[in-house]
């Protein structure tokens, strides 16, 4: 099985999440949109948040005994919304972040396009650089079989 279906699957995930989702529309009054790209954040439209794009920047490739072909994906999840009270801003950004963790946590893996494993790893943020549009950068490893 190709891990399309894995970015397929996880894409799902993230839209369909019910804490996300509420989280989102009790916010920023808008409900969450989630894209499979290669785009800079810079080339969003602003007017689209809350939004999600999923990249895959590299794998690392293990052959295993037998041919089995297993690889350790890296995604990245480029989340941002807009906020115009600072005050809040920096707060949304932690739950924001923790919703998405969740999502990603909580079903079995094998849910997500036969993944093995999915296990967040790091996380930044630009700290309300950008106010009032904030932007967090979440780093997935997901272990995938593709056989």
């Amino acid at each position: 099985m190709s891990f399309k279906g894995v970015m397929t699957s996880l894409k799902a995930l993230l839209e369909n999440d019910p804490q996300l989702s509420a989280f989102c529309i009790e916010k920023w009054g808008k409900p969450l949109t989630v894209e499979i790209m290669y785009k800079e954040k810079a080339e969003l439209s602003l007017q689209h948040l809350p939004k999600i794009l999923i990249t895959r920047p590299d794998v690392k490739k293990d052959f295993l005994i037998g041919g089995q072909k297993q690889g350790i994906h890296t995604i990245r999840l480029y989340a941002g919304f807009r906020q115009s009270d600072k005050g809040k801003g920096a707060e949304e950004l932690i739950e924001f972040e923790e919703k998405i963790d969740d999502a990603l946590t909580t079903p079995n893996p094998w849910d997500v396009g036969n993944a093995l494993d999915i296990r967040p790893t790091e996380s930044v943020n630009d700290e309300g650089k950008w106010h009032p549009e904030y932007f967090l950068v979440m780093e997935v490893a997901i272990t995938h079989d593709r056989n």
